[in-house]
């Protein structure tokens, strides 16, 4: 195993350096960081040159790269003009702000669309199976940002205008408390949730009745074994193996910055700092985003991997 997670890793990390390099080429072929210091010359020529040096561009576009990569390479992503600290700093304390409404999102969303594919899928064309495929069509329908302005008018504006009691913030609030903690991630993470459930319920289904199917199950019916047994100990482990790829991407996608989620509940988290970095342009920034971003997709998926050996003793890593 230890070989097979020592290829993954290597062979990635070629990848992960070719899209970087496309990166900062395509970033420096469309933006002009001396575009702000043109119409001060000569009077600004001492901020002309520093920029000029810290950027080096007195070289190709296809140079340039090759500088950051030195500085990477030493641990030094560089500074973020458009929020005005270190990049590492940014994606450390961004990077949390995102995990504290990604992580409970991602294990509530799963936990219930987990429940609600094993309910469909036993019963499935029934009442209670067209009224979660209809929620689920719903919860595909609405955009993320109506979703998100839903849960922020209903519960954070109009539930305080109609009972007097506002039971969750609309945005990062200050105190240390785990209740402030917990009314501040409620609503953005109940919004990423949705969204999750709506998708992982519907492909759980699919995985789930198809296991159902299977002779095995029906084998172990005739020997009498209990159903609660035959479902949650001998289908779902089979079932979950396609899961755990959707939840892979579903996870890391989460921790790469739900952008339009974190703007509308004002969260400070990686999508509005990404947003911004997008803006100025901060090149830096976005380098920082895609190596992290980069980093945690391959994480996850090689935890996926090596979960497919847990669940089906028949995958192999030699």
């Amino acid at each position: 195993m230890f070989a097979y997670v020592l290829r993954r890793v290597l062979a990635t990390i070629p990848l992960l350096i070719v899209t970087l390099y496309l990166v900062h080429v395509g970033v420096s072929a469309t933006t002009n960081p001396l575009a702000d210091f043109y119409l001060c010359l000569p009077r600004c020529q001492q901020g002309f040159d520093r920029i000029v040096e810290v950027y080096n561009l007195d070289v190709s576009i296809w140079v340039r790269p090759f500088y950051w990569f030195q500085d990477a390479a030493r641990g030094d992503l560089g500074f973020s003009s458009a929020i005005g600290i270190p990049v590492t700093e940014v994606l450390t304390t961004r990077g949390w702000n995102t995990a504290m409404i990604a992580i409970p999102a991602f294990i509530g969303g799963s936990v219930i669309a987990l429940l609600l594919s094993v309910y469909s899928a036993r019963r499935p064309y029934s009442k209670g199976d067209y009224f979660f495929t209809a929620l689920s069509f719903i919860g595909f329908a609405f955009p993320s940002f109506v979703m998100a302005l839903l849960l922020q008018n209903i519960f954070g504006v109009q539930f305080e205008n109609w009972f007097g009691v506002k039971p969750f913030n609309t945005g990062r609030k200050t105190g240390d408390s785990f209740l402030t903690l917990l009314r501040d991630i409620t609503l953005p993470a109940t919004s990423l949730a949705i969204l999750g459930i709506a998708a992982d319920s519907r492909f759980g289904r699919a995985a789930m009745l198809e296991t159902l199917n299977q002779d095995y199950i029906r084998t172990a019916r005739a020997k009498g074994l209990d159903e609660r047994r035959v479902v949650w100990k001998h289908a779902m482990r089979n079932a979950l193996i396609p899961i755990v790829t959707l939840w892979a991407l579903n996870f890391s996608a989460l921790l790469g910055g739900a952008v339009v989620t974190e703007s509308i509940f004002s969260w400070p988290g990686l999508g509005p700092a990404f947003l911004k970095a997008l803006g100025e342009p901060d090149l830096a920034l976005v380098l920082g985003f895609v190596i992290f971003t980069g980093v945690v997709t391959v994480l996850f998926n090689l935890i996926a991997d090596l979960l497919y050996g847990v669940l089906d003793p028949r995958v192999r890593f030699d």
